[in-house]
């Protein structure tokens, strides 16, 4: 589905990602950890193309996506769920979900619809009238992934889902990216929470000053205490 190549990022002179390589198959659940400043969101600003890569390719199922505006690469199928959620306070959740909405027409029998967001996450239809500010953090994640998922894409980038949630909401976040992965759908996951990225991965990589240092299962990194210590503090 995605495969990045020696990625090389920078922001001014400060360089960033450092010949990053990976691959996300399709249906698969890959996730990307590492501490603060290792690079992580910077992966997932570079593939959406909200930053360019200087060096190294970048392709969906085989299509360059390197020198594309963002908008082109979300149509091609890339659906974000940002860092902080990113929820527009002055409008409804409804609006909210249906502003970026697109239709799939590759698979229109499958496809995101709002009543399928809806019954996804049934508290957004309860709330549907409500402003974006009036939500609770774990409601804002809900609406930020419904968002994403309205617009139909082959692959979900989701950047820390679990920041800022009660341990109960971060559990169903976790059965969430579980449920989307069992229809098919493509994730690539950056998060910080260890339990929740080796519950929902099927692998899992790590990432220390801007390159990968480790790659392998999740039951081979909960197994590996020492490489915990060492890249994720734990």
């Amino acid at each position: 589905m995605l495969e990045l190549q020696e990625v090389h990022t920078y922001y001014g002179k400060s360089h960033i990602l450092q010949g990053v390589t990976l691959t996300v198959p399709e249906g698969r659940c890959v996730a990307l950890l590492g501490r603060n400043g290792a690079g992580k969101t910077t992966t997932i600003h570079t593939i959406a193309g909200l930053v360019r890569s200087r060096r190294g390719s970048i392709r969906l199922r085989g299509r360059d996506l390197q020198r594309l505006a963002p908008h082109q690469i979300s149509r091609l199928g890339i659906g974000l769920v940002p860092q902080g959620r990113r929820i527009f306070p002055s409008l409804t959740i409804r609006e909210n979900l249906t502003m970026a909405a697109r239709q799939n027409p590759q698979n229109p029998g499958h496809a995101w619809t709002l009543d399928r967001v809806y019954a996804l996450f049934p508290v957004l239809k309860e709330r549907e009238k409500n402003m974006g500010n009036q939500l609770s953090g774990g409601q804002q994640q809900m609406l930020a992934i419904g968002r994403a998922l309205l617009t139909n894409p082959q692959l979900l980038l989701m950047d820390e889902p679990s920041e800022g949630l009660a341990p109960v909401i971060i559990d169903q976040v976790g059965d969430t990216i579980c449920e989307l992965k069992n229809t098919g759908l493509s994730i690539l996951l950056v998060e910080q929470n260890l339990s929740l990225a080796c519950r929902a991965a099927d692998e899992v990589l790590i990432m220390n000053k801007g390159r990968v240092v480790w790659q392998g299962t999740p039951a081979a990194l909960l197994a590996n205490h020492e490489v915990q210590h060492q890249y994720l503090g734990v």
